[in-house]
């Protein structure tokens, strides 16, 4: 097949492969929205025991994912190193128009879950750039095979539910242009993102329009082309399993069977007194307060208690192992962590921390050039040698308790403040810089509160490293003599 060469082809292809591609975002998406797989399922599952089974899910791929974005936090923004210059001062203002703090961190969990996520710089009535974050249920993308942050042509799609019909926009190099198709009788008129795009007749809103380059799309592609857990879901289903184990369990223990034993003669009547039928399970219905009045003869036996320990310990390994497969600390998912090793612990810390750098590695230079091509957007003259440049937090310091403790070593090292505060602490170019400010405002301060030094009255000799006197100081001579 030739390459598509104008946006209706491209729209044709991209929206086959997103359709093709859906099973597979729609499952990773029910492991981050609370909604995973049931553990167990039949198709004459009654109701309640379908609500039943909802009670073993927890969401451990929100878990996971989380573990990472909290670890990977922007602070500061420079451009050609100085913070103050008008082209810093307009991607900073640009940061914070567009939210970038939330933005980033859409960017990256829709990285981590589906193993693509996309920034697209847009712009608005004003002329001003607008960045958005989207992911693979909203948009779909071709990339350079050798090249795969290059986008070579982009579609994203979205339902207008007011005018009843699905929209699309697509990109490629130096044309862009929109579409439009009804939404069909038997689909949802209801508020979300559109399905089964390729089918249904989409039409060309307006003609296609020339812009400059290629499509204003930034790609992050999550190392090792998965999610954080997609390749760890059958671990996840098994941790949910066997929590459903134990929940049965549990609840069957709570209805034990118990039944009456009879000794030899006694016999029990079918009818009472009056002649109606004797419900004895009726009759000795368990409920706190009741009291059994067992005829001579009876006793009553009761199924013995089933000990679940094994259960929760065995779900506890499935967690660590849960943990392991995926490079998250067992405080996340496991918050007991009583029967951890502390060097166990550090071995978990490490390898998240690295796995966090990793990822870090690929959503800096994505975060950076978007904010590059919002300034050229807004009409920035940006030289090849003018680098925009985002600070990120240490991903190994995040906590306060974790930075003071590192900046204290470091400063018994010998560092000095400006790279402590710079490499360990993670303090922005702003902070370093309006923290220089206030040190100079205190030591000012000192100053005028400090108490005038009184002089000292002059010796007339001094002694000599022998120990002799020596040659008398000139004394200066008084002012009135």
């Amino acid at each position: 097949m030739a390459k598509p060469t104008t946006p209706e082809e491209w729209l044709r292809v991209l929206t086959r492969q997103a359709d093709l591609d859906w099973a597979r975002i729609a499952k990773l998406r029910s492991y981050v929205d609370g909604n995973a797989p049931m553990p167990e399922m039949s198709e004459n599952t009654r109701e309640a025991w379908v609500k039943f089974q909802r009670k073993s899910r927890t969401n451990w791929g929100n878990l996971i994912v989380e573990a990472v974005v909290s670890r990977i936090i922007p602070n500061g923004v420079t451009v050609g190193g100085s913070i103050d210059s008008p082209l810093a001062k307009q991607a900073q203002a640009i940061w914070t128009r567009n939210r970038m703090a939330s933005v980033f961190r859409d960017w990256l969990r829709f990285g981590c879950t589906f193993r693509e996520s996309y920034l697209t710089v847009w712009t608005d009535d004003d002329g001003k750039a607008l960045i958005a974050a989207d992911s693979p249920e909203s948009m779909r993308v071709s990339v350079d095979p050798l090249q795969p942050w290059k986008v070579r042509a982009a579609v994203r799609w979205w339902r207008d539910v007011d005018a009843e019909r699905d929209e699309a926009i697509v990109w490629m190099e130096g044309m862009r242009q929109k579409f439009f198709r009804d939404i069909g009788e038997n689909s949802t008129k209801e508020a979300g993102l559109p399905v089964r795009l390729s089918q249904g007749q989409w039409t060309a809103n307006g003609e296609a329009e020339e812009v400059d380059g290629l499509p204003p799309v930034i790609v992050y592609n999550n190392p090792g082309h998965a999610g954080e857990f997609e390749i760890h879901t059958d671990v996840i289903d098994r941790v949910n399993h066997g929590i459903l184990e134990r929940l049965t369990t549990s609840a069957m223990q709570a209805y034990r069977q118990r039944w009456l034993k009879k000794d030899k003669g006694v016999v029990l009547p079918d009818k009472d007194s009056k002649g109606n039928v004797i419900d004895y399970a009726k009759l000795f219905e368990p409920a706190p307060g009741i009291v059994w009045d067992l005829p001579a003869g009876i006793d009553l036996g009761e199924s013995s208690v089933t000990e679940i320990t094994g259960m929760l310990n065995a779900s506890k390994d499935d967690i660590r192992h849960l943990g392991s497969a995926t490079r998250t600390p067992l405080s996340w998912l496991l918050p007991d962590g009583a029967n951890q090793t502390a060097e166990g612990a550090n071995e978990a810390r490490d390898g998240h921390v690295f796995k966090c750098s990793e990822r870090l590695d690929e959503a800096e230079p994505g975060i950076e050039a978007a904010l590059a091509l919002a300034l050229k957007t807004e009409g920035a003259d940006l030289t090849d040698d003018v680098v925009v440049d985002v600070r990120f937090k240490p991903v190994d310091r995040v906590t306060l308790s974790e930075m003071y403790a590192a900046a204290a070593q470091a400063s018994q090292a010998g560092e000095s403040w400006q790279s402590i505060a710079r490499n360990i602490l993670g303090y922005s170019p702003e902070q370093i810089a309006q923290d220089n400010l206030d040190r100079a405002q205190e030591r000012l301060t000192a100053m005028s509160f400090a108490p005038t030094p009184t002089e000292q009255p002059p010796t007339s000799e001094q002694p000599s490293g022998n120990g002799q006197a020596g040659p008398p100081r000139t004394q200066p001579a008084p002012v009135n003599a």
